[in-house]
């Protein structure tokens, strides 16, 4: 069963979903691997909004905390907007270089001789556990076309952790 963070994309003026994207929690696992980050940091550079601490609207606020809740929700407006952007841009490098359509983070750090001693059933379980990289491209790559078309101080996007 695969975890996700969603990213929602709302017109909050007019009180309607846009889209909702959702990232696979496994690709972000990569990520931090990749890029050597401790295990929150990614999420500790966005200015964000709490919506536990601050009522609607948001598209108007500023946002007075920093980082995306991992487990939790965050709102993110037009003044963060560069700062997801860049996030994602990172994201989609990462995966570029990425030689291999599937990733599975339980059986890329086996050699050989670890990977004879796993049975069929074993095997089987650990490949239940991957990412694909065009579809996560192709996620990302949504999210940075929303970014890019409707950069509104109308339009905020929910983050919802997992």
């Amino acid at each position: 069963m695969a975890v996700y963070h969603d990213f929602e994309f709302v017109d909050e003026r007019n009180d309607c979903v846009i889209a909702k994207i959702n990232i696979e929690d496994i690709f972000l696992d990569y990520v931090m691997e990749q890029q050597a980050y401790e295990v929150d940091c990614l999420y500790n550079l966005i200015p964000s909004i709490n919506p536990g601490y601050v009522k609607e609207p948001y598209r108007s606020k500023v946002p007075s905390d920093k980082g995306l809740n991992y487990c939790g929700i965050s709102v993110i407006n037009h003044y963060s907007f560069d700062y997801l952007k860049k996030i994602f841009l990172e994201w989609i490098d990462i995966l570029e270089k990425l030689d291999d359509e599937y990733y599975y983070p339980y059986l890329v750090d086996l050699n050989e001789d670890q990977l004879a001693e796993i049975s069929f059933e074993e095997m089987k379980g650990l490949k239940e556990t991957l990412f694909v990289k065009s579809e996560v491209l192709k996620k990302l790559n949504i999210c940075m076309h929303y970014l890019e078309t409707m950069n509104s101080p109308d339009i905020v996007i929910y983050y919802y952790g997992i």
